[in-house]
């Protein structure tokens, strides 16, 4: 997700007169807060995924109709809400699926994007470090939630600093490729752990 352009009126003006390099800006920062809220909605990335594409498309067809006085990142999240309230309408979908998630969106409802982003963040997180080995996991929850040394843990668990050290690059590592995989959001965690290897 790039920063919000400091022009985004501006933006917004040459968009609604059809201008592309502009549409692709818009697009460039907004994707990654639709994707995250259709995925709370959905419960599926793929689902998500093909509601983002819908998303602009829908911006695109409906540009001059968009109202550069109101707020936009609301504008984007009411396209994308109402997508997925006629996607439930239109198609088969199961009782259940529909009840979920109607429930999501009501819990979504005081919700700010960036608490959205912010739980996407801790789980995908949580997962990367439930991944590694035990001896690992230990280790890298001494150092990271402790705040422990490389001493100090080795200290404790009875090993050598020069062990732990390598228990840390490799779980490192291991979390990096596996937030590599989601590409969506995870490049705000890779840009932490690339800080935190450096101490």
């Amino acid at each position: 997700m790039n920063p919000i352009p400091s022009d985004e009126l501006e933006l917004l003006q040459q968009l609604i007169a059809g201008d592309a390099e502009s549409f692709r800006k818009i697009y460039e920062y907004y994707q990654g807060k639709v994707f995250l809220f259709a995925l709370r909605l959905t419960k599926s990335k793929s689902e998500a995924e093909e509601i983002v594409q819908e998303v602009f498309v829908r911006l695109w067809e409906n540009r001059e109709k968009v109202k550069i006085e109101k707020n936009f990142n609301a504008y984007m999240l009411t396209i994308t809400k109402n997508l997925i309230l006629d996607r439930l309408k239109k198609a088969a979908f199961d009782k259940t699926i529909q009840q979920k998630i109607y429930h999501n969106m009501l819990v979504l409802q005081n919700t700010t994007v960036d608490e959205l982003i912010e739980k996407e963040l801790t789980r995908l997180y949580q997962q990367a470090v439930d991944r590694l080995s035990p001896q690992k996991k230990v280790v890298f929850m001494l150092s990271r939630q402790e705040e422990l040394s490389y001493e100090e843990i080795a200290q404790k668990l009875g090993v050598s600093k020069n062990t732990v050290r390598n228990q840390m690059s490799d779980s490192l590592k291991s979390i990096r490729e596996y937030l590599t995989g989601h590409p969506d959001i995870s490049f705000i965690l890779l840009a932490a752990m690339h800080v935190a290897q450096l101490v």
